[in-house]
């Protein structure tokens, strides 16, 4: 079948790794045409470029600033896309013949582009709900149901339930997440909602530390002392992690507990906690990696951290999760109580603990268990990866988009 990808995500090499890139990968690897109009922001100084990488089609549409902006600028860049995707579509895709458009949230705003798309290609349309927008910024307070936010949310609520309306399937991450979405929206049919989760193309990585000793060069050269416990939290840092509590709750359990802390990635709070933990002995802050170096750090570490803010009413999923368990490390999910990563990681794959994000004392306790328990993590660990190369590789995901395509 020959599929259009549409995302605002910013594709990079098809060599690297990403839950965008790996859905590529496989489809590609299963013999099935791929393109791709992904974004390049306004910040970094690009122009729209079209290419051909290994045999994909990549268009490269330079559009506003979304991330690293404020929050206005954000809002204008995010409503412009609609009206950019679809005149990108007429002038770079003019001629092109497809039977699938998949396309992720976030943005919303895709809904008259997508139509375009179904009517001139006479393709069928799949959405890989990754984010529920307005909600998540009404949970977080950035929005809210009245007064002048509220126009906002009615605006954007609105361009939700047309993309709701324009996709013939939408693929949600989780149960939880499935059932949030069916509850909320009662117009949508339950026959059209299936589980899309976050996979991985391969569940092995490239570079990887062999064994201990390697893992301690690798710390060693970083000045981390490889004889502690060492957490890594490696992902966005805004405001819908919650890292204020993060950082209560690491300074707290560092007057009881001796461990390293190593907090890596890139995001609106950067610079905000960077400097709320400056001075702690044992947390590393550091700027964001490229994947290959990332996964390297990551394998050498002990314990993998997911952090999500208490307020949340949405069931997220963070795709962060893949690379530790892809990295067998045991996971330490610091969370709402509406995800359900809580029975991911305590019941289903075993291989971690939750504990409430707004609970400093619990959240002490539970990081003070994987200091205390080091000879179990191993064993947590490899839980994970063998329920990730079960449930979370992008073959299901092909399946999922073939058995679409052709009933």
């Amino acid at each position: 079948m020959k599929v259009l990808f549409l995302t605002i995500g910013q594709i990079g090499s098809l060599k690297n790794t990403s839950v965008h890139l790996d859905i590529i990968k496989a489809l590609k690897a299963a013999g099935h045409s791929v393109s791709v109009l992904c974004t390049l922001e306004k910040r970094l100084g690009l122009d729209t470029k079209l290419t051909e990488e290994e045999k994909v089609k990549i268009l490269r549409l330079r559009i506003g600033n979304i991330t690293r902006c404020s929050i206005i600028e954000k809002g204008i860049s995010t409503i412009r896309i609609e009206g950019q995707f679809k005149r990108a579509l007429k002038k770079y895709f003019k001629k092109d013949d497809f039977d699938l458009i998949i396309y992720n949230t976030p943005p919303i705003t895709f809904a008259s582009a997508i139509k375009y798309a179904k009517k001139k290609y006479g393709c069928k349309s799949y959405l890989m709900l990754k984010d529920i927008f307005p909600q998540n910024a009404v949970d977080l307070n950035v929005l809210s149901k009245t007064g002048l936010k509220g126009l906002l949310y009615k605006y954007f609520r609105e361009k939700e339930k047309q993309l709701y309306n324009v996709s013939d399937r939408i693929g949600c991450m989780s149960e939880a997440n499935k059932k949030y979405l069916l509850k909320n929206n009662k117009y949508i049919s339950e026959s059209i909602v299936e589980i899309f989760p976050n996979s991985v193309y391969s569940c092995e990585d490239k570079k990887t530390v062999g064994d201990r000793s390697d893992a301690t060069k690798i710390l060693k050269k970083m000045g981390i002392d490889s004889e502690k416990v060492t957490f890594i939290y490696g992902g966005n840092l805004g405001k819908p992690q919650g890292l204020d509590f993060l950082a209560k709750g690491v300074i707290e359990a560092a007057k009881i507990w001796d461990f390293n802390f190593v907090i890596i990635g890139d995001g609106t709070e950067k610079k905000r906690i960077f400097e709320k933990l400056k001075g702690q002995k044992n947390v590393f802050a550091m700027e964001a990696l490229p994947s290959d170096e990332y996964d390297l750090l990551c394998s050498a570490c002990d314990v993998g951290v997911i952090a999500l803010d208490y307020r949340f009413t949405i069931p997220n999923y963070p795709s962060r999760i893949l690379s530790y368990m892809k990295n067998a490390k045991p996971i330490f999910a610091v969370t709402d109580k509406n995800t359900d990563l809580k029975e991911l990681v305590e019941s289903e794959a075993r291989c971690g603990k939750w504990c409430y994000s707004d609970d400093c004392a619990a959240f002490v306790d539970t990081l003070g268990w994987f200091v205390s328990n080091r000879d179990k993590l191993d064993e947590m660990g490899k839980n994970g990866k063998k329920y990730l190369k079960e449930h979370f590789t992008t073959d299901i995901n092909v399946e999922l988009l073939e058995k679409f395509v052709n009933n």
